[in-house]
């Protein structure tokens, strides 16, 4: 008896693993930063329009931020009222995370050629532009591509600094 009974548990134990491991990876593959954009359900994001394709309960608001250094415009995406991710074209060297309740920040500065430091006053992380990289801000964790990286000031400027950014970052917890 006791070998039968420990053959059903085996099996039904291994049945809901393979049940939980199934459900968890389709919704962590319903949104998914690539090297290039943001994708949905393997569809491209196109920041340019107000809705994603194949998603009822997302919403793209588009927004300006005007700034001394210039004209910043950012692209919220909201699935269902909850932050899921944003895409910017920046004039300042900083990568902003505006979500309802706060907004996270981390600098950007060329190292050499296309690898960035990203930094704030506890961590520091290294990037390559046009690469995704995972970085902790304020204890979430979020997918970032930078797109596009230019420096305006020189590095010995006060920060915040001028400069031509463009970044995708999605929030991945």
């Amino acid at each position: 008896m006791k070998p039968m009974l420990s053959t059903k548990f085996i099996i039904l134990s291994s049945f809901f693993s393979l049940l939980i491991a199934c459900s968890d990876t389709n919704n962590a593959r319903e949104w998914l930063l690539k090297n290039d954009n943001l994708y949905y359900k393997n569809t491209a994001v196109d920041w340019r329009i107000e809705s994603v394709k194949d998603c009822n309960t997302c919403v793209i608001s588009q927004d300006v931020v005007y700034q001394p250094e210039g004209i910043s415009r950012y692209n919220t995406l909201m699935q269902s009222q909850h932050w899921v991710a944003v895409h910017e074209l920046s004039k300042i060297n900083v990568i902003r995370l505006k979500m309802p309740d706060q907004t996270p920040y981390l600098y950007v500065e060329r190292v050499k050629g296309q690898i960035l430091k990203l930094f704030d006053q506890q961590q520091n992380y290294s990037i390559k532009i046009g690469e995704v990289t995972a970085v902790n801000i304020n204890n979430q964790r979020f997918s970032i591509l930078i797109k596009k990286f230019e420096e305006v000031d020189k590095q010995s400027n006060a920060l915040p600094r001028r400069a031509s950014l463009e970044f995708i970052a999605l929030k991945i917890d």
